[in-house]
């Protein structure tokens, strides 16, 4: 896991500091129009493009966000399928081998589970990614020692393959399960919507009147629409997780 200072902070936390940022920006913004008498309107003028632009990037913000959410619940779906298919063939050997490869495989499924619900307790992640590579090990031991038996050639035939894709789909789903939009644009987004905020209030004090209940209902926006931004780019907490797909493989262990 990578740590830092905004990926550690929750999100709630990082928009209730942006909404009362944004507020402060407004009041400076107010204060600095309304005590100038010769303040330049060239600020007014530039807000339009300027909120068009927060538009933007908010939309790709978000667009990478839900990439990403996308990007996992399809992965991990992809990985209890290739699980799913290693399980079924495990059946084409006979009952005592059978056995074995059902326990095992009963075990790196609660591995995998594991990974995907720890939420961020890194000590027990690791510990679920180590107990995954030994379960996987030990699968891929027997399943490559019965292979040099012709007896069990048919068997190794398909075992192996479905092994083998079971690894490349976990490996994957680990890298995709941790990725995050980077953190230059989050922090953009969150520069950009005070700088706006400071625009507003310019505006505001320049016509020496503020709308309140739009300041109010502006920010609020931006900060809802952020917080859900952050919320789907945080695999391992928030509202927005992806429960059903991980029953999904949970079911896998009724086989």
């Amino acid at each position: 896991m990578v740590h830092s200072f905004l990926n550690d902070l929750d999100a709630f936390y990082i928009v209730l500091l942006l909404f009362f940022s944004m507020l402060v920006a407004v009041w400076i913004g107010y204060k600095i129009a309304s005590k100038n008498p010769k303040a330049s309107t060239m600020g007014t003028e530039l807000l339009s493009p300027l909120l068009g632009l927060l538009a933007l990037l908010m939309a790709f913000t978000f667009g990478m966000s839900n990439s990403r959410y996308d990007d996992r619940k399809n992965n991990l779906i992809d990985e209890a399928n290739c699980i799913g298919t290693a399980i079924l063939r495990s059946d084409i050997y006979p009952d005592s081998l059978k056995m074995e490869f059902k326990k095992d495989f009963e075990s790196y499924l609660d591995s995998r589970r594991d990974f995907y619900t720890l939420g961020n307790d890194e000590a027990k992640i690791n510990a679920s990614l180590k107990k995954s590579a030994e379960m996987s090990d030990k699968l891929w031991n027997r399943a490559s020692f019965f292979a040099k038996d012709k007896n069990y050639f048919i068997q190794s035939n398909m075992m192996l393959p479905a092994l083998n894709d079971m690894f490349d789909s976990a490996s994957k789903s680990n890298i995709v399960f941790n990725s995050k939009v980077p953190e230059t644009i989050v922090y953009l987004l969150l520069i950009f919507s005070v700088i706006i905020s400071l625009y507003i209030g310019y505006k505001s004090g320049l016509e020496k009147k503020i709308e309140r209940n739009f300041i109010l209902g502006f920010c609020l926006l931006i900060c809802v629409v952020i917080f859900i931004t952050l919320d789907l780019d945080r695999s391992r907490r928030g509202l927005i997780k992806i429960d059903t797909e991980i029953e999904i493989m949970q079911k896998l262990n009724q086989k």
